[in-house]
């Protein structure tokens, strides 16, 4: 659902848009979010190869996209690296999740 969506429902409704309901857009994200999305993106997967399972990002090549992309203020790479892997060990759990689930018998 759009911002706009949410708010047109809430105008239909009568009720008032509550902040935790709208619908978070791209742009609402603060740059350095925005960046740590793109970045981590741009990350190859490593994969352990005889079970298949996702071992997370390869950092190998993050400091070359901060010069690509003009990061150059020690601190904000750090406050990206925490983004990216925060964002991968969340990912990390929904795949090793998914694994579980098709591991079970039905």
């Amino acid at each position: 659902m759009t911002k706009d969506a949410y708010f047109e429902m809430c105008e239909m409704l009568g009720t008032e848009p509550l902040d935790e309901d709208i619908p978070t857009v791209w742009e609402d994200l603060p740059i350095l979010s925005q960046q740590a999305l793109e970045l981590y993106g741009f990350l190859p997967d490593k994969w352990e190869g005889m079970s298949g399972t996702y071992m997370g990002k390869d950092y190998s090549i993050v400091f070359n996209l901060f010069n690509i992309y003009e990061i150059d203020n020690n601190q904000d790479q750090v406050i990206l690296l925490k983004i990216m892997s925060n964002i991968d060990g969340i990912r990390s759990k929904i795949i090793h999740q998914k694994q579980k689930q098709k591991e079970k018998p039905s």
